[in-house]
């Protein structure tokens, strides 16, 4: 089989260029059935075949920038004897008065919340807006 994409005369059943390493087969999106490079239908359900440039697509870049930032981990400390005392919902109750006092003082100092699991919360300073005092902030 001859590569479509640098010429390349390949042994039959070779799924891939033995030379530039392009794919030598489409496959249907409708039916699945392998079809070879450069058919513009599929060969067993006619399904028009996209050319496997179009299939292929090229990623964003990702453009950023560099920063410094203070992570801040902190868990409740009793929670475990507190959930085998109290019901599950009073539980709950209790984690989310806590929960929002803590995201309403990181707020205050610029911080954002990352995430929140079980009893612990991680928080971040510094992100989105950098401030030179973060690890301050975060104390």
């Amino acid at each position: 089989m001859k590569c479509p994409k640098c010429q390349f005369v390949n042994p039959e059943g070779a799924r891939f260029c033995n030379d530039c390493g392009s794919k030598l087969e489409i496959t249907c999106p409708k039916c699945g059935k392998v079809n070879p490079s450069g058919s513009k239908f599929c060969n067993e359900c006619g399904q028009k075949l996209e050319k496997e440039e179009a299939i292929e697509r090229k990623e964003p870049s990702i453009e950023g920038e560099r920063k410094q930032v203070t992570v801040l981990f902190s868990d409740l400390s009793g929670y475990t004897s507190m959930t085998e005392k109290l019901d599950p919902e009073e539980v709950k109750e209790i984690m989310s008065q806590v929960f929002g006092a803590i995201t309403s003082i990181v707020k205050k100092y610029d911080g954002s919340i990352e995430k929140f699991v079980d009893d612990a919360v991680v928080a971040v300073f510094g992100m989105p807006k950098a401030h030179e005092d973060n690890p301050l902030r975060a104390t």
